[in-house]
């Protein structure tokens, strides 16, 4: 039908103009900062963007001059061709004239993730059209492939329902203690680790799991109470001593399981941004490198934390570049006041003196450029000092490793052996027993030095 076919093109021709406008956009952008800056950015990109936007006019000219024919099919009634005369006319026609004079449909699939397309357009422009289809589709893909860069996908501002329930109970309380600045240090931590919850939440959080941790010692001290715990079976067996003795044993639990919770609620957020300091100082050497390549391009200082951000390589020091652009973008802050901001509270001693020496060159007009280079070149020396002395660090464990787990244990077995040979057992421990808990341990310390060994290896 000519209505729906002109639809089709109609679409069709909308989705080229919008792609000419992105394309078009990004080589006079490439244009302008050449000609500003006074050097050859990408010429590989410009070549892609031109023979894409050229593509794509062609099927652009081919799609328009096939709207006037369409419009003139274009009818209120429908034409009777049950006629066989009339049939073998349009044949004859056709053989005439060539199928080239007549309009023809093409369907055509242009990725795995879009619909199937079907325009209408002259026979004659048929291999025009499909040849330049198919270098617009082979250039797109080039430039997608090369230079674009995906968004993350992040989950923040997602709601937690652990903290609605906290806010529900404690908000008021938690705010009332930061009116009155005791949750400074907690605030400057939760910042440090880019926390997606508020100091407020976070501290509604720690109160309530308090609270549960509470009701969790007070099962746990029931239960001790009436029970002991053997390392036998059964595990638990019912207590002979009184409930006054019990009581005064282990009423501490109560105590101590709350305390334990809230202390490592508080201190996780200054562990968790020294853990990324550290990663982040792993990283930092190559950073400054990769900062000094782009400034010596000549570009203007707001680019290079662009460009670092956008790269997938560097995953903490990132997100703290991000942030300086966050200060320039939403919030109108210049770039030397952006940077100043974020020292403050990066998690990162060697970051912030960077940014802060950085605001420092742009604020005395010096060679940025310069800086950096020398700048890295001290960063690389300190990350080669830190590497030779992991090294040492990991030999020196290695020794431990084969003192603890495997000779330590050999001269217990055949101590506690001995020992079942003649009749005395440690603590009431038979041989048996003690071999399946030696068993246990030595498990337990192989994972516990795979877990640090992984812990304290360099990233980088």
């Amino acid at each position: 039908m000519a209505t729906e076919s002109l639809r089709q093109n109609i679409e069709q021709i909308k989705e080229i103009i919008r792609e000419t406008y992105i394309f078009t956009n990004q080589l006079n952008i490439i244009k302008n900062l050449e000609s500003d800056k006074k050097v050859i950015i990408n010429t590989r990109e410009k070549v892609l963007l031109n023979n894409a936007v050229n593509s794509l006019l062609i099927q652009l000219g081919i799609l328009n001059k096939s709207i006037p024919e369409l419009v003139n099919n274009i009818g209120f009634f429908k034409r009777l061709q049950t006629d066989k005369k009339y049939k073998e006319f349009v044949r004859k026609v056709v053989a005439e004239k060539g199928a080239k004079k007549f309009l023809l449909k093409i369907k055509y699939k242009p990725s795995k993730v879009r619909n199937k397309i079907s325009v209408t357009i002259s026979g004659k422009d048929k291999r025009k059209y499909l040849d330049n289809l198919t270098k617009s589709n082979l250039y797109i893909n080039q430039l997608k492939k090369r230079y674009s860069v995906k968004a993350p996908v992040s989950d923040f501002g997602k709601s937690s329902i652990y903290a609605r329930i906290s806010n529900h109970f404690f908000r008021d309380y938690s705010n009332r203690l930061l009116n009155r600045g005791y949750l400074g240090s907690l605030n400057r931590d939760l910042r440090k680790i880019n926390s997606r919850f508020v100091v407020g939440t976070y501290a509604s959080m720690i109160f309530f799991t308090i609270t549960i941790s509470i009701f969790v010692g007070a099962l746990v001290l029931a239960a001790l109470l009436f029970y002991d715990i053997h390392l036998t079976y059964p595990i638990l067996v019912p207590t002979e001593e009184s409930f006054l003795l019990r009581i005064v044993k282990f009423f501490w639990i109560i105590i101590v399981i709350p305390s334990v919770v809230a202390a490592l609620m508080y201190f996780y957020p200054k562990s968790e941004a020294k853990n990324i300091g550290a990663k982040i100082n792993q990283e930092l050497p190559f950073v400054t490198i990769h900062m000094s390549a782009i400034a010596t391009s000549g570009v203007e200082p707001v680019s290079i934390f662009k460009i670092i951000v956008k790269s997938e390589e560097y995953v903490h020091t990132r997100l703290v570049f991000r942030r300086i652009l966050n200060l320039i973008n939403l919030h109108g802050y210049d770039l030397v006041t952006a940077l100043k901001k974020t020292a403050q509270v990066s998690p990162s001693t060697k970051l912030k003196e960077l940014l802060e020496s950085i605001a420092t060159s742009i604020t005395s007009g010096g060679s940025l450029s310069s800086f950096l280079n020398e700048h890295a070149e001290t960063l690389f020396f300190d990350y080669r000092l830190e590497r030779e002395k992991y090294t040492k660090t990991s030999e020196t464990f290695m020794d431990i490793y084969i003192s603890i787990v495997i000779a330590a244990p050999m001269i217990l077995l055949i101590l506690f052996v001995i020992m079942g040979s003649t009749g005395l057992y440690f603590m009431g421990i038979t041989p048996d027993i003690m071999g399946i808990l030696i068993i246990l341990a030595i498990v337990f310390l192989n994972v516990g030095f795979i877990v640090f060994l992984k812990m304290s290896q360099p990233a980088f």
